[in-house]
């Protein structure tokens, strides 16, 4: 099997496809070639030249809150789309999944015209315009959770879960903690994605002197913050592995990280549904404020079935220090919120996907595009 891949921006929309990418390893699929179609120099690009597989460049961009723009933002997106197609006839593609990120719209359009099946994944719990978008040109819709069928409907949808790679589910918190060598202090892991989160990397320099005498900190600033934060954190005596603190700019090795933390603080973006109840643990979320409502979306979810609590972004810096050490310090509750966390977990999503991949590969997918009047037929 030939897989295209289409997806990026964040971590949210690269690590599902990595995990599937595993997945069809383990299930005894191994593609014989993959192709990653993303925007040039984004994280994408890393990922995949990362692990030797071609990279074709798409350009994306969003078309809602452009006005005037728009139309010019539908000639460029058809643009892309045609480039799309070609990379995918040349690549002689058998499949194409989407991971979301603006540039699964044209890869998804572009394998249409050029008679690929696709898959688009949605890895939050309400799509946003890309993914409601591309479903009209695609052969099936995997989703995170039961709930997503809400915004989507029909039959075409499938709830796969959200795929992790293998490390989340394979690990235990005590073979994690040894290996980042952390003592028997219950320790909190703050995370902002794989950017960086201002907001709650100036919370948790505000408090983490206070904190790190009880309680051990591991804090990922993101690659956009680390000079900044590191700078920062020196001022408030902070070094990294000294006194129970560590500082990185980013981890590749994020499950070693979650597997290891009593309690996750963290931005509530599309890997937080997944790795999070992965790994079985509870989660101070903070959504992103802006960039549309699909964060709070995702937030509003975990902190209702109990895996989370919310804090909004304005008030983190004031609230996140009583928060952290109330919840440490309550190992019941830590326990519960444990729990429903991993009730939640669906560990087999990467597989799931990964079979659902094959199976779409085999259709022979129809060369004629649907109209745009005709999107409730499409799921």
């Amino acid at each position: 099997m030939r897989l295209a891949l289409a997806g990026g921006g964040t971590g949210g929309h690269i690590y599902p496809a990595i995990a599937v990418v595993e997945a069809l390893h383990e299930g005894g699929n191994e593609p014989a070639d993959v192709l990653w179609l993303g925007v040039p120099s984004g994280p994408e690009e890393e990922s995949a030249r990362a692990r030797g597989w071609q990279f074709a460049p798409v350009r994306a961009g969003k078309v809602r809150g452009m006005g005037v723009r728009a139309p010019f933002a539908g000639v460029e997106g058809l643009a892309s789309a045609w480039a799309a197609s070609r990379h995918l006839r040349r690549f002689r593609a058998d499949v194409l999944l989407a991971t979301g990120g603006y540039v699964s719209v044209p890869s998804v359009l572009g394998a249409r015209m050029a008679g690929v099946p696709s898959v688009v994944y949605l890895p939050d719990v309400e799509p946003g315009w890309a993914v409601r978008f591309s479903r009209r040109f695609a052969d099936v819709v995997a989703v995170t959770c039961e709930r997503s069928r809400r915004y989507l409907g029909g039959s075409r949808v499938v709830v796969t879960g959200y795929p992790v790679r293998s490390s989340f589910v394979s690990g235990s918190r005590e073979q994690a903690r040894r290996r980042l060598e952390l003592d028997s202090r219950p320790a909190v892991l703050a995370l902002g994605g794989s950017l960086g989160a201002r907001s709650i990397n100036e919370a948790v320099l505000r408090w983490a002197p206070q904190w790190t005498p009880r309680f051990q900190v591991l804090h990922v600033s993101g690659r956009r913050d680390y000079t900044w934060v590191k700078d920062a954190a020196k001022s408030a005596g902070l070094v990294h592995g000294e006194g129970g603190y560590y500082l990185y700019e980013y981890l590749e090795d994020m499950a070693t990280a979650m597997l290891a933390a009593d309690l996750v603080v963290s931005r509530a973006g599309a890997s937080t549904l997944g790795e999070l109840t992965a790994a079985g643990k509870p989660g101070l979320v903070v959504p992103y404020p802006y960039s549309g409502a699909h964060q709070r979306q995702n937030a509003l979810y975990l902190v209702e079935e109990g895996a989370a609590i919310m804090l909004e972004d304005a008030e983190v810096r004031e609230r996140l220090g009583p928060e952290v050490s109330r919840l440490l310090g309550d190992e019941r509750t830590l326990l519960n919120m444990a729990e429903r966390s991993l009730s939640l977990a669906r560990p087999e999503a990467a597989h799931a996907l990964a079979e659902l991949v094959v199976s779409t590969s085999r259709k022979r997918a129809s060369r004629v595009m649907p109209t745009l009047a005709h999107e409730d037929r499409v799921v």
